[in-house]
């Protein structure tokens, strides 16, 4: 820098200093709002000390909840690295300025273990926001460390305070932290995989505290009919485990009795058929056994019987269980009706369903897809597929395969429409509830029935009440219009006029509270949008 340089710079700052009052050129700058009161050089001193800046033991004697904290070693401010408040905390910005300075990477690099609390699991993903709420003021002191501060117990006493002894962070389910077999009543067989609310019911409210979570405590097990039904009404004892065990009821001792030795020997799912079920009290003990509908009722109500075989059971059952059928597929397709497309990974039970007697269908009229299926459009394509029905636009592949042509409704897609979805011109009807459907019919065919007039009317011809956007634009791109300024305009582009941007006069402006760029009515005088810069130049 050269000396005249200097000097300019220096003659620069003096006049600058000497235009500026005596508490400009003490201060930095103006103080934050909440510092506002501090404001002007006679308060200098309950901040500053003479010749070594921010002192922090004045801070401390303003923010005694701090003090307390710090005399105390806890949180943040009481760690050594810390000590120095203007480290972090910067005034004279202004007083719209933030008292809090994050360091380069923001707040969200903030190490939260500086402060005694480590943030895990769930909680480390956090934002700050989302525990320090503004009804703690612009402080991020005041929060508890007990779960219950923050989330409710939902056990409502019945574990104590400590929510850590039993959940862990990362999610409150699964309970990791809990072990039913160290519980007075210890889960062994069956009872593992019960599911918590079968035997815990939930709490009842009471006064001050509403209905909520589960019962934990004080449930009966003594004996198990404190749970479950004595199916043998007190004939065989209370003792239940003398025959059973918790792997399972139908697992009782047998021993004494060998049903392999008569002329019906139990295999399979007989075997685990409780005696009574067959052997009724005060009934014969022999029963007869040749075929399946001696002792089971015909579920089917007649359905099969005009097969060769007179349906018996065992042509689709065995003692394995009645389900699942030994119908496979091949027999499936060898029916009046094979199975294609997405039928094909279509459960049984699916379209075969029970009937109000309770009975399963398997006998249909007709297969038609109206048989099965309700009609989502409730009959507004009808005229559109009168000889094919659903199968006119939709295969049994997917519902969703759509074959429809669009050109044979009045409205033909041609350019951008042949490529926008169906949904966003067919919105739903009633969404979210069962009788959510799409709207097909009466829609609007016009561009402003679906798209918004985004110059607010400027083109709208004399008398009529909305515009007629084909003037200008096409299917094929709004970007691309057809508007010719010098034919379609009263002003006509000439010299420097003809390479000026749209945008350096149709500008964007507030039309009944909403954004609009102006294209009509502009005024067309030179000095409208140049000004009058001839002013004083003439003699």
């Amino acid at each position: 820098m050269g000396c005249r340089q200097v000097a300019g710079l220096a003659l620069g700052l003096g006049l600058g200093l000497l235009a500026r009052p005596a508490s400009a050129q003490i201060s930095p700058g103006e103080l934050s709002e909440p510092h506002a009161k501090l404001e002007g050089s006679q308060n200098c001193l309950k901040c500053h000390d003479p010749k070594q800046g921010i002192s922090a033991a004045k801070c401390l004697e303003c923010h005694d909840v701090l003090k307390k904290r710090v005399d105390a070693g806890q949180g943040l401010h009481a760690r050594a690295d810390y000590g120095a408040c203007a480290k972090c905390h910067v005034d004279h910005g202004g007083k719209k300025s933030e008292l809090v300075w994050w360091g380069d990477k923001g707040i969200g690099a903030f190490d939260h273990a500086f402060t005694g609390y480590t943030l895990e699991g769930k909680h480390a993903p956090l934002k700050c926001a989302a525990c320090h709420l503004p009804k703690f003021g612009k402080t991020f002191l005041g929060l508890k460390r007990e779960c219950a501060s923050c989330h409710t117990d939902v056990h409502k006493g019945q574990f104590g305070a400590n929510c850590t002894s039993c959940h862990g962070q990362n999610a409150w389910k699964p309970v990791t932290g809990f072990d039913h077999y160290k519980a007075a009543y210890p889960l062994t067989g069956l009872h593992v995989s019960v599911a918590c609310d079968k035997c815990h019911p939930p709490l009842a409210a009471t006064p001050g505290s509403p209905a909520g979570g589960r019962k934990f405590r004080g449930i009966p097990f003594q004996s198990c009919t404190n749970c479950h039904q004595d199916v043998h009404a007190g004939k065989l004892g209370a003792n239940c485990s003398s025959c059973h065990t918790t792997a399972g009821w139908k697992k009782t001792d047998l021993k004494t009795f060998d049903h392999d030795r008569t002329a019906y020997p139990l295999r399979d799912r007989h075997a685990k058929v409780a005696c009574d079920k067959c052997h009724a009290p005060g009934k014969p003990m022999r029963v007869k056994h040749d075929r399946c509908a001696d002792c089971h009722a015909d579920v089917h109500k007649g359905q099969f019987v005009s097969r060769t075989d007179q349906g018996r059971c065992e042509a689709c059952h065995d003692v394995k269980g009645f389900s699942p059928a030994k119908y496979a597929m091949e027999d499936h397709q060898k029916s009046a009706y094979p199975l294609a497309g997405a039928h094909l990974a279509i459960p049984c039970i699916a379209c075969h369903k029970p009937d109000a007697q309770r009975v399963v269908r398997f006998r249909f009229a007709t297969t038609r897809c109206i048989d099965c299926h309700k009609d989502p459009h409730r009959g507004e394509l009808d005229k559109y597929n009168p000889k094919g029905g659903c199968e006119s636009c939709h295969k049994v592949d997917s519902w969703r395969a759509v074959t429809f042509d669009h050109g044979t409704t009045r409205f033909a897609l041609a350019g951008g429409h042949s490529r926008v979805r169906c949904s966003q011109c067919h919105e739903k009807l009633e969404p979210g509830t069962p009788r959510e459907r799409m709207r097909l019919t009466g829609l609007a065919l016009t561009c402003n029935g679906c798209h918004k007039d985004i110059h607010a009317g400027q083109f709208a011809t004399a008398g009529a009440a909305t515009t007629t956007c084909e003037r200008c634009h096409n299917s094929e791109s709004w970007t691309k219009t057809s508007f010719v300024h010098d034919r379609d305009s009263k002003y006509l582009l000439k010299g420097a006029h003809a390479r000026v941007p749209c945008t350096g006069c149709h500008r964007p402006e507030s039309m009944n509270g909403a954004r609009v760029v102006r294209y009509k009515p502009l005024k067309s005088d030179c000095k409208d949008c140049h000004g009058d810069k001839s002013i004083g130049a003439l003699p």
